[in-house]
Order: structure tokens, then sequence, then C-alpha cells
């Protein structure tokens, strides 16, 4: 009988700075967030740091109390949904890697810190919805959820939420594959394998600082996933 070798038998993506490349909307719309809100606009920096973690998180960051950053997360929320959200588009090479994955058994699952709303929006926009068996996001702060499961406010709570569905047995070998140190933690408390992609918005010296579970493997393009995941 066959032995299946592969390395891991569920891989969950990270949207943005993964599969995604999604910064030009996304800043676009933080920044009107500030303008709307009449507040200084941070430095490129602290504004390029909204990609990845949750909005309400980034905006209390920067220095919003509970009431107005609840408040301008629903001004990023109208401005993201009237345009920001079309200026996705997938990375060159990230469908190969799916359909090889997927080729090859492995079960793959969204695992992303933007809003579950919009991950479906763009996961369907960007016509690779048919690859994943769960899309997972997060949800709003001030809201209850929509389908019927627990808050998941950050990375570890939607990670959590998609291997419960993906698992077939607690032997599951499985990896996280992100861009940013959020996602190396998120995978480091989750006790699963990290893939850092060096070709998104976060830095590989990020990525390391917050995965504390074991060693990180980085991947400079789309392509080195694969060989990762199946050898």
């Amino acid at each position: 009988m066959a032995v299946d070798m592969k390395k891991y038998e569920i891989a969950l993506f990270d949207l943005d700075g993964t599969l995604s490349e999604s910064g030009e909307g996304i800043l676009d719309c933080v920044r009107t967030v500030f303008k709307e809100t009449k507040r200084p606009l941070p430095s490129e920096d602290i504004i390029r740091s909204f990609i990845g973690p949750p909005m309400y998180d980034s905006l209390v960051r920067c220095g919003f109390e509970h009431e107005d950053a609840l408040k301008a997360v629903e001004i990023y929320k109208r401005n993201y949904i009237e345009r920001g959200i079309y200026k996705n588009k997938l990375y060159e090479g990230i469908m190969d890697v799916l359909r090889s994955l997927k080729s090859e058994g492995v079960r793959l699952g969204v695992a992303s810190s933007k809003y579950q709303k919009f991950t479906n929006k763009i996961i369907n926009m960007l016509g690779i919805e048919d690859f994943f068996d769960r899309i997972g996001g997060s949800t709003s702060v001030s809201g209850k959820p929509t389908d019927n499961c627990k808050p998941r406010l950050n990375k570890l709570d939607v990670i959590n939420y998609v291997i419960d569905d993906l698992r077939i047995s607690e032997g599951d070998r499985i990896v996280m594959i992100g861009d940013t140190g959020f996602d190396a933690e998120g995978a480091s408390k989750a006790g699963i394998g990290f893939i850092g992609c060096l070709f998104g918005y976060g830095t590989r010296e990020d990525m390391e600082k917050h995965y504390m579970a074991g060693t990180p493997i980085f991947a400079k393009t789309p392509k080195d996933i694969i060989p990762i995941i199946l050898d």
C-alpha cells in the first residue's frame, strides 16, 4: 500500500499579502478613515502596518478609544466595500500553487483577519473559492457572528475556527501560510507549522520574532510553497 509522504495534510492561507495583492485598496481606505475622523495622518510605516491585523486593533494602536474605533471601523468598511475591495489581485503563481496542492490531496483553507464578509467576497472575486474547503475571516467587535459560531477577534480565533472544520484526526499535520508577524504568532499559539511569505507585506524579522513554536520556513515566491508542503 502506498504511503502518503506529504509533509502537511492541511494548509491554511492568509489572504492579504499571501493570496492577494491588496495593499493599494486597504491603504487608500485607511487614509480615508483618518481624513473623515479629522485626525492627523500617521507616518507611511504606521499606515502600512494596518495590512494584516484586525482593523479595530490597528486603530486602537493608533490612539482611537473604543467607541471612536468602532465608528472608524464602519467608515473603513463603507469605503472598502465601495472601492477598496476591487483593487485586489492574485499574486502571480498562486493559482498554480492551489492547483498543485489540491491535486495532491492537501486540504486547503483560508484564515484571514479580514472580516468574513470581505474575505468571502474577495475569494469569490479572485475565482479561487472552489480550492478551499473552509474560508474563515474575523467577526465584528461590536456585532454577533453571522454563522452561529463564537466571535473570532484575532488570528488565533480564525485559525482554530478553520482547523476545527478541516481536521480529520488529531494527527493531521497543519501549516499556516502568511506574510506577517500576526500570522506567525497565530500559528505559534495554535501549535502548527508556519511558512512565511517574503513576497508579502511583512518582514522576515517580524515573522521570526513571533513564531515561537519552532523554526519558520520562508518562501521567496509563491511557487516555493509547493515543495515545502509536499516534500
